[in-house]
């Protein structure tokens, strides 16, 4: 039988309210169907495309197979004529004080057919909700799927999505919403090829791809003023493939969103983010000076401090990693590394006084600790001292998240990070476990004096049903994009019940779409101690500009990237003293000044190597605090506004067709400084666009050399010492930046 694709009963025309702002219209034009929902000033929001249904619904299962180390590859079934509906009516439409409610059939091709309803609702003054439910019957194992089309425009880019690596715009791409591992690689080849290599050493489809990312958030804004978010936490993913039309597609039968208009981008993310909620202030001692990440224990620690001191170093805090120990680690071919033991109790060995280290010690410095923990828990019995064992006892009180299909007794859910590195996985739906690990967490980390630390992971959650067991009984497809979520909330309502939220730092690299809310700080992940654009450098300021479009606002890196790998002659990556140095420079100017010595420390170049690095990273820590008053005031405006610090040039030039493809090479921090930051090896110039605007200019902070800005390239010099930045005249700072110029003026005349 042949159907029309969309269908509209010849009674429905006109206009429908949804409350005092928002309107639906049903047009009927030249024999042509389709309806549009307006906001303010008529503004169209959302608009079927002409006689084709704006709903459908598939069947079917898509594959998502968990690899180690929280790798997941993801295969959608085609939505073809066979499992797909072909054809949509709209059989009533009805407005009343609840809101407008439509509803009507999806018809298969075959003649089954599927019910449906759709209601929007508004929420004053710039916000609609709505949700679309399918009238599929709960035991229905065919899995019925949404998929929700709209209408868009050539000329519409799209930003956002949480955390994206490889793209500023996603105009064009189809992107999956999956919190995971970013993967190794991401593109860059023979990087890639040889990770995601099922017969390799590495493991199958470790390499990641332009999508993969810890912190994927199912929202966008776009050019055209409008921005939605999916509130499901099933796995979707939006189609910006062709260029009249957006695809949302869901795993789920019921689909729930919101609508956000704004009179700019700015404006749409303070819509967006009285949502999703917005990040906490940083405590203004960070901003002082740099956090240095250093692992070896107490003897490290108190050599290398001293060492920065000689250069009158800036030091917020220490950030010690390995507080609860190391244990060795060997990869398939042989190559020995040491990661951290799961077991949340300072090491005796590493750190044999370790309340007395930071509170007595340190502390009287003024140099707090920061430390780590994460989702996990592993057996220590081969460790060599502990005085805990904190996964026997999660274990017995069935505090992890079990596997049905386990024979053993507990049926825990065990799942790997390499080889011979096994663990639980903490169980958030359980209330008792959670009350439980915050006492691990205030006992032996807040109670020792320790001012915060990385909170990592979130992601490895398997996400079938048939391979997880959790607590509460909610469906791990439901629940595993939402675990980071929780993760980070559990640690937010600690640090306030505490009452450390004026003191405390956590970072977190993987999030979901009400992250925000719970968190002060985040981080880009593990980049490759590379220059590349798809894992190195360059993605690290694409992820951390992109994540400040949904509401991922106060965001810093690992200075000199993380993954470090030592395959030769397969495969090596190591930090040259180059690419830490610029790393170094770029770092100055975001939110938090942090180093890492990468996963294999003693292969890469390390700031305290040498007098030349110490020195070095002396003067970009001094750069950095002296930006404080400046950062303090965008960290604020972060948490009453939503507004990022690290800011894409869009923001404020829209309609420049050219700013709309930047993805790494500048931005601005605030809306008073330029940045261009040098992400390449062995150049001494670097190319900036400046957009065009009347009125204003941008004056080189080393040369005192003002541009006036008419859409140009502008080249400049950036040796060492000198990173590319510019301060926006006639100033309107305040006064913040007045510290920032005079160290600059004063590095300027030695």
């Amino acid at each position: 039988m042949t159907y029309l694709p969309l269908s509209i009963a010849d009674p429905i025309k006109g206009e429908f309210r949804i409350g005092a702002t928002y309107y639906l219209a049903v047009h009927h034009v030249k024999q042509t169907s389709y309806i549009a929902v307006h906001g303010r000033d008529n503004k169209i929001l959302l608009q079927s495309l002409p006689d084709l249904p704006f709903i459908q619904s598939s069947y079917g299962q898509d594959q998502i197979i968990a690899g180690d180390g929280g790798v997941f590859k993801i295969t959608e079934i085609v939505d073809g004529p066979s499992n797909t509906t072909v054809a949509q009516t709209v059989d009533t439409i009805e407005s009343n004080d609840t809101g407008l409610h439509l509803n009507g059939i999806l018809k298969f091709a075959d003649d089954r057919s599927i019910g449906y309803s759709l209601h929007f609702r508004e929420l004053p003054p710039k916000q609609l909700d709505f949700s679309l439910q399918l009238d599929v019957a709960q035991d229905n194992k065919d899995h019925h799927r949404i998929i929700f089309s709209f209408e868009s425009n050539a000329n519409e880019d799209f930003y956002g999505f949480g955390e994206q690596f490889s793209y500023s715009t996603l105009k064009g791409q189809k992107v999956p919403i999956f919190v995971r591992e970013q993967g190794i690689g991401r593109g860059q080849e023979p990087v890639t090829s040889i990770l995601n290599d099922p017969s390799g050493v590495f493991g199958d489809f470790a390499g990641g791809d332009s999508f993969t990312t810890y912190c994927s958030v199912p929202q966008f804004l776009s050019t055209d003023n409008r921005s939605l978010v999916i509130k499901n936490s099933e796995y979707s993913s939006f189609d910006l493939r062709q260029h009249d039309r957006v695809s949302v597609r869901l795993n789920a039968t019921l689909l729930e969103g919101r609508l956000f208009q704004g009179d700019n981008l700015l404006d749409l993310v303070s819509e967006y983010t009285l949502y999703s909620g917005r990040m906490h202030c940083l405590p203004d001692w960070i901003s002082g000076g740099a956090v240095v990440g250093i692992q070896g224990g107490t003897e490290k620690v108190r050599k290398v401090i001293k060492q920065l001191q000689h250069y009158k170093t800036p030091i917020a805090a220490v950030w010690l990693q390995d507080w609860c120990g190391k244990r060795l680690q060997k990869t398939p071919n042989g190559v020995e590394f040491k990661r951290l033991w799961w077991n949340w109790e300072s090491d005796d060995t590493l750190y044999p006084d370790w309340a007395t280290f930071v509170n007595d010690e340190l502390k009287s410095q003024n140099i707090r600790v920061l430390s780590y923990v994460n989702t996990f828990l592993a057996n220590v019995e081969k460790k060599q001292s502990y005085r805990n064992n904190y996964f026997l006892e999660a274990e017995a009180r069935g505090y992890l998240v079990r596997n049905p299909s386990s024979k053993t007794e507990h049926q825990t859910l065990i799942i790997s990070s390499g080889t011979d590195f096994e663990a639980g996985i903490l169980d958030l739906t359980n209330p008792d476990a959670v009350v439980w690990f915050k006492s691990i967490i205030k006992q032996h980390i807040y109670d020792a004096g320790v001012s915060g630390m990385m909170t990592d992971f979130g992601e490895y959650l398997p996400y079938h049903s048939d391979k997880v067991s959790l607590y509460s009984g909610i469906s791990s497809e439901v629940y595993h994009n939402r675990y980071p979520q929780e993760w980070a909330k559990l640690h937010s309502e600690l640090v306030r019940d505490i009452g450390l939220e004026n003191e405390a730092v956590c970072f977190y690299r993987a999030g979901y779409t009400c992250t925000p809310g719970y968190v002060n700080l985040m981080w880009a992940g593990d980049q490759n101690v590379a220059w590349d654009e798809h894992d190195g450098i360059k993605s690290a300021v694409t992820g951390m500009l992109s994540g400040g479009f949904s509401g991922f606002s106060i965001t810093h890196s690992d200075i000199g990237g993380y993954t470090t790998i030592s395959a030769a002659p397969l495969l090596k990556l190591v930090r040259s003293k180059e690419l830490l140095f610029r790393w170094m420079e770029l770092s100055a100017f975001t939110a938090v000044f942090r180093t890492h010595e990468g996963i294999i420390p003693e292969l890469n170049a390390q700031f305290y190597d040498d007098e030349e690095s110490l020195a070095y990273f002396a003067f970009c820590a001094k750069l950095y605090a002296s930006l404080s008053p400046y950062r303090k005031q965008l960290i604020q405006e972060a948490h009453t506004k939503g507004w990022p610090l690290m800011r894409h040039l869009v923001f404020y030039y829209p309609h420049d067709p050219v700013v709309r493809q930047i993805t790494y090479s500048q931005y601005l921090l605030g809306d008073s400084l330029l940045v261009a930051p040098m992400l390449a090896p062995s150049v001494s110039h670097v190319k900036v666009y400046l957009p065009k605007e009347e009125g204003v200019t941008w004056r080189h902070v080393w040369s005192n050399q003002s541009f006036t800005p008419t859409g140009q390239d502008i080249h400049v010099a950036s040796p060492f010492q000198r990173p590319a930045v510019f301060i926006k005249e006639p100033r309107q700072d305040g006064g913040l930046l007045d510290e920032f110029i005079a160290f600059t003026t004063y590095q300027s005349s030695v």
